[in-house]
């Protein structure tokens, strides 16, 4: 699969090292190179601070029809993911890969796969991108559809918080299999 990083930081380096060691084609841009990276990509990843996202969807644009994966949070003021969302009409977006912290993205711990939320409105984009996360050694949890973008990222902040301000982390989280 060809998977477009836009944003080469913390989390879209690392998820970029791990679909590599996956088998996936991975490109990952800088800020001059989003359009040239984000053409031909099957799958793009905004991982970029949330208020860079509008700069970045639109120079990554067309994106109809493809799938594009939300790795943002918005601690700063940016828009939220549905505001992201909106402004990539045609795109396939599911939410995802904001609630773990960069440090597991490359380096998973050993025990039994850590959780990772998703979200999304487009069952089979939410497929594509739940192989992505198994990719990256973490069990998806399907949050529901696109209105639960807000409680993902709810969910985001509460585990920054707990590991930032109460000093808990950085940690992974575990649901019970049903």
């Amino acid at each position: 699969m060809r998977i477009a990083v836009l944003g080469g930081g913390r989390v879209g380096s690392a998820l970029a090292a791990t679909w590599q060691a996956a088998g996936h084609d991975v490109s990952v841009s800088t800020r001059d190179t989003v359009g040239e990276v984000a053409a031909g990509a099957d799958v793009l990843v905004l991982a970029v601070p949330a208020p860079a996202g509008p700069d970045v969807l639109a120079a990554a644009c067309p994106l109809d029809g493809r799938i594009l994966v939300d790795a943002t949070n918005n601690l700063s003021g940016g828009p939220s993911g549905a505001e992201l969302a909106a402004l990539v009409p045609g795109a396939r977006v599911v939410k995802a890969f904001n609630t773990v912290f960069a440090t597991f993205m490359h380096a998973t711990p050993p025990e039994r796969p850590a959780s990772l939320v998703l979200c999304g409105d487009d069952a089979g984009a939410k497929e594509v991108v739940a192989g992505l996360v198994r990719d990256a050694g973490f069990d998806p949890v399907d949050a529901g559809g696109a209105e639960r973008t807000g409680d993902v990222e709810a969910f985001a902040r509460l585990v920054i918080n707990l590991a930032y301000a109460q000093g808990r982390g950085p940690f992974v989280y575990r649901f019970e299999p049903r």
